[in-house]
């Protein structure tokens, strides 16, 4: 019981391992044999294979269109006209290389050195996926989060900004890819995005000057990488959720205010499972911890 509940406790909220070479000179650590490190391939390879077809289900219940269609027709399909649809277009084409190896006969899978390279012929095209189980992992957490983005109250602009900084870590952990395009799409990154841990405040001191929104954070958190805040801030029956990394200096205009606004019904009120997440509990005098 204790195994299942620290892996299910590290699932929740783990630190992500992710290597970073600092030198070009080459290292390798010692290792144990591990005996089960065939089975929990598999395992991934499975999960990988859920996340596949969970994404092309919602692609196709959202693009009835493309219903029966092979794989890659799909892909030439899809809507593509915002950064969230390629970006999504994307990360389809990769599972889709491991769903193809996964389900053809002569498909080739290798684990070793830190790497995972799948390869497969598929209608005489040459289908190759070189990625980390790192990367892997993202691709599974990239579509969790898309497909859990719809029922969440956060703008289409702020899961955006999370998805393509999925996709760039995603992209950093792959070293091989061809498929009938050869080369997956390069997004431009025009605001990096902590997608690690998010600090949420909901009383934020805020004033209007020439058609701005300054907002009032101090020197201890004016630094958006180590203090990724979430403003929550209501104005006129609406309410937005602005992200640090959006502001210039403190300050956002009106203009672009709108993407922030959150997607609720009326686009005012919150989900009530987020009152638990801005609690207010007073110290009592005479009790430990005051």
């Amino acid at each position: 019981m204790a195994l299942e509940y620290s892996a299910h406790a590290r699932d929740r909220h783990a630190p992500e391992y992710r290597q970073l070479e600092l030198y070009s000179t080459k290292k390798k650590l010692p290792y144990a044999q591990d005996s089960e490190s065939d089975a929990k391939r598999q395992r991934g390879s499975f999960s990988i294979e859920m996340a596949f077809a969970a994404l092309e289900g919602a692609l196709t219940l959202a693009h009835p269109e493309i219903e029966g269609l092979p794989s890659w027709k799909k892909y030439l399909a899809l809507n593509k006209k915002t950064a969230m649809d390629k970006v999504v277009a994307e990360v389809y084409r990769v599972l889709r290389i491991h769903h193809l190896a996964w389900v053809n006969r002569d498909s080739y899978f290798e684990v070793d050195e830190g790497g995972i390279r799948i390869r497969c012929v598929f209608q005489h095209c040459s289908l190759t996926l070189g990625i980390s189980p790192v990367g892997m992992e993202l691709l599974e957490s990239f579509v969790g989060y898309y497909l859990d983005s719809f029922r969440q109250p956060y703008s289409e602009a702020y899961a955006e900004a999370v998805l393509i900084q999925y996709f760039i870590d995603i992209v950093q952990e792959i070293n091989a890819f061809s498929d009938e395009d050869r080369v997956l799409y390069q997004f431009h990154q025009a605001m990096p995005f902590n997608r690690h841990f998010r600090f949420d405040s909901d009383n934020p001191r805020y004033e209007f000057d020439d058609g701005m929104l300054k907002i009032e954070i101090g020197k201890r958190y004016d630094d958006p990488v180590r203090y990724p805040i979430d403003f929550y801030i209501v104005i006129d029956d609406a309410t937005y959720i602005i992200p640090a990394e959006a502001l210039k200096q403190g300050a956002i205009s009106l203009e672009r205010l709108p993407r922030w606004r959150i997607r609720t019904a009326d686009g005012m009120h919150l989900p009530e499972r987020f009152r638990l997440r801005f609690g207010r509990l007073e110290n009592v005098v005479g009790l430990p911890m005051t």
